[in-house]
Order: structure tokens, then C-alpha cells, then sequence
């Protein structure tokens, strides 16, 4: 976005800065970001009817190249505009069908399940005897595990980040999900909702109950945790595809680990009472996510043995 449309929105004059959008899209008509833009300013000015049309064909095209996540959040956002709408719907049971019909591979998703600690990410913290600076912009990356009572522990992993492999971790192609029929896949779709978070902002802290579990659409996220004796440990940045959250939803202890947007974050959460109505109804669900939530566990554990060799 040009310093000029962003001076706009920042005076909140949103019709001038949908005019000169407009004016950008007619040179690129096709850019992503600048109709996901396009769209933000629309609702920003209350226009939503014409917003909800751009929202569509962003689902629709990232439906298409195999984003389920992303077109499932600008769904979803269109839901929050105008709830009830037939055509999301249809589109929703639509992505069930798809991911059931072409039955993914699973894909190991390096993501932590955890809860926070709420920080000051730009303050001087103690890790491992040493006092570390965190900047807000840091994007160094490690691998990361859950614990019962230290959910998460640095490794060395170097990430691995391709345009396939971006697509390979779409929200459905997780193992998280990989186990549900379609019925069960359809449910969970649908207690989705959309979040949307400013960089700096923390997306769970520490001692909070655990009430929702997220995955991230886009942006990056990054985690913090503490050791048995108090120092922070850092932990690998969180990115599009990885989800946090469902441990604490399915053991009701609470959140022991920070996680903060280091971008803007758009996520999916899934909170505990639609998850608890829906695993009422279709009791596997809970029995899948517990069965994953053991054999991350099982993971971490095997991780701390390796480490100390």
C-alpha cells in the first residue's frame, strides 16, 4: 500500500482511500494484497455489500490453488458481515468435500500446543543464566515441542519453506484434522471464527484458561516459554499453517507459555464451548485430538532424549 492511501486511512478518510485503491487496481487488477486492502477499507467505511463481493472471489481463488485455510477465513469474515449468507455456506461444505474427496497426505506440522506468558518482548529476559534482548522484529527460527509442565523446548531445525510446502500446511492438511470424516470436518468448519491481531499483540498469556485453540492464516506469531527454573526460552516463529491452543482446550489446565503477533495475524479459532457442543455430538473428534495431543507429547519427549546425547 502507497504512504499516500495509508495517510489516508490513518486520517480515516476511508472514501478517499477506496478511490485511490480503486485506482491502483486498475493497474494491477489482480494483486492479492491490494484487494484484501480493497476490501478492509470497504468495511472500514461501512460499505460492506461492496466489500463482500471481493471477499468471495479471494475465497474462491484460494480454494482453488489449494489455500483452504485463507479462503476459509475470508468466509468467514463475510459471516461477521452478514451472517447467514446461503452462498458461504455452499462454499464451506464445499472445501469438506474437496479435502474428503482428494484425501491429503498428512503433514507433520512443527507448531507448538501451548498456552502463554504475557512479556514485554523488548525487554531484557534471563535465558539460560544470560541476559538476551528480544526484539519485537526478531525472526530467528528454531523447532519447538509440548511438555506437561514446560510446553515447549528449543532444537535445532532448520525450516524449510517452498511454495509447495506452504500449501501443504493449509489448515485441513494438518495432522490435527487428518482423522475426521466428513461430517466431523463440516462441524468443526463451521464453529470456526475469524481473528484478527496487530503486531505486538499477545494472542494467549500465561495463567489465562485455555478457552480456544487457533491455527494461523497468515502473518507470523512468536513463542516464548519458561524452563523449570525461570529463564526464557525462545522458540521457533509460528507461520501460516501452524496451530496452538488445543492442549489447554482439552486438559483445562491454563496457558504457560507467551504467544505474540509478530506481524499482523489473521487466525482461525475454534473456542471451547463450540468445541465441547461439537464433540458432544460427535464424540471422536475429542478422541482424535487427544490421540494427537499424545503422540505430540511422546514427540517432545523423545526430542529432550536426542538433545541429551
Amino acid at each position: 500500500m502507497s504512504s499516500a492511501i495509508q495517510d489516508l486511512i490513518a486520517k480515516k478518510n476511508y472514501a478517499k482511500a477506496a478511490e485511490a485503491i480503486t485506482a491502483e487496481l486498475r493497474k494491477r487488477p489482480k494483486d492479492p494484497r491490494l484487494r484484501m486492502q480493497q476490501a478492509d477499507v470497504l468495511i472500514l467505511a461501512n460499505r460492506n455489500r461492496e466489500a463482500i463481493p471481493v471477499l468471495l472471489s479471494l475465497a474462491d481463488e484460494n480454494a482453488q490453488d489449494g489455500y483452504t485455510a485463507k479462503a476459509i477465513a475470508f468466509l468467514k469474515r463475510i459471516e461477521k458481515l452478514e451472517p447467514g449468507r446461503q452462498d458461504v455456506e455452499d462454499r464451506l461444505a464445499h472445501l469438506v468435500q474437496e479435502k474428503v474427496r482428494t484425501a491429503a497426505v498428512p503433514t507433520r506440522s512443527s507448531a507448538p500446543a501451548f498456552g502463554l506468558e504475557e512479556f514485554d518482548p523488548s525487554q531484557d529476559i534471563s535465558l539460560g543464566g544470560e541476559a538476551t534482548s528480544v526484539p519485537a522484529s526478531d525472526t530467528s527460527a528454531t523447532g519447538s515441542l509440548e511438555l506437561e509442565g514446560l510446553d515447549s523446548i528449543e532444537i535445532d531445525e532448520p525450516p524449510v519453506a517452498t511454495s509447495a510446502t506452504q500449501a501443504a500446511k493449509s489448515f485441513l492438511q494438518t495432522p490435527l484434522f487428518a482423522g475426521f470424516d466428513q461430517q466431523e470436518l463440516a462441524a468443526i468448519i463451521k464453529g470456526l471464527s475469524f481473528v484478527g491481531c496487530e503486531p505486538g499483540d499477545v494472542l494467549v498469556g500465561e495463567g489465562a484458561p485455555g478457552d480456544s485453540m487457533f491455527v494461523i492464516v497468515s502473518g507470523r506469531a512468536k513463542a516464548y516459554v519458561r524452563d523449570r527454573k525461570g529463564n526464557y526460552m525462545k522458540i521457533k516463529e509460528l507461520s501460516e499453517g501452524d496451530f496452538f491452543g488445543e492442549v489447554s482446550v482439552l486438559t483445562g489446565k491454563p496457558r504457560t507459555a507467551t504467544i505474540t503477533a509478530a506481524t499482523e495475524v489473521e487466525l482461525l479459532e475454534l473456542d471451547k464451548p463450540t468445541l465441547d457442543g461439537i464433540t458432544q455430538k460427535y464424540p471422536r473428534v475429542r478422541e482424535v485430538l487427544q490421540e494427537f495431543q499424545k503422540k505430540r507429547a511422546q514427540e517432545a519427549v523423545e526430542a529432550i532424549i536426542r538433545g541429551k546425547d
